[in-house]
């Protein structure tokens, strides 16, 4: 984890802190699933991911006197993945990759009323990127080589909220992160639902 995560961090356990804090007691707890539609944003991730992808995870929420609320989280996304080719006269290439994270963090929430709550949300992304890379140097013979790149990042950026039933909560969420050996730009948005058992 760098410097940068590290500091992050502390300053959103900074904030959940001083929110709970104002929190004279203890409320309900409750745990459930979520999925969603991600988008990725970034041109970047865009040139990597391909289209939507979804996804999938489990997550518990503590609430607190005052309208705060604290969800851990852990979300699984996949997207489609992408292919691009490169028509050189000399010797023609295909590259596909496919892209993957896992994410670990947590949402502070702020209940403005019996349905929305707005908040932030922390997540240290492992970005899986696989790809495969076809270089035809003879016409009618080609040479693959492939392999998986991970790196930690962290994510961050803010959470809209609806609660739809006592079980059915929708959610809005934009992601800022970054990526690969540069530090791309790794941004990406989604729509899904959250279910409480």
């Amino acid at each position: 984890m760098s410097r940068l995560s590290a500091r992050l961090i502390a300053g959103f356990a900074g904030i959940v802190s001083a929110g709970l804090g104002a929190a004279d007691r203890l409320g309900a707890e409750a745990f459930g699933a979520q999925a969603a539609l991600v988008f990725p944003v970034s041109s970047q991730l865009r040139l990597t991911a391909g289209s939507p992808g979804l996804s999938l995870g489990l997550h518990g929420t503590w609430t607190f006197a005052g309208g705060h609320e604290l969800r851990p989280r852990v979300d699984l996304a996949t997207f489609p993945g992408r292919n691009q080719t490169t028509s050189a006269p000399v010797t023609p290439q295909s590259l596909d990759t496919r892209v993957r994270t896992l994410a670990l963090g947590a949402d502070y929430l702020y209940r403005l009323d019996d349905r929305w709550a707005v908040g932030v949300g922390v997540q240290e992304l492992r970005w899986s990127v696989a790809s495969t890379n076809r270089v035809s140097p003879v016409p009618g013979s080609s040479v693959s080589a492939s392999g998986t790149a991970h790196w930690w990042r962290l994510g961050l950026g803010p959470v809209l909220t609806c609660r739809l039933s006592r079980h059915l909560e929708a959610e809005v969420r934009t992601t800022f992160s970054r990526y690969g050996q540069e530090n791309q730009p790794a941004n990406a948005a989604s729509c899904g639902l959250l279910w409480r058992f």
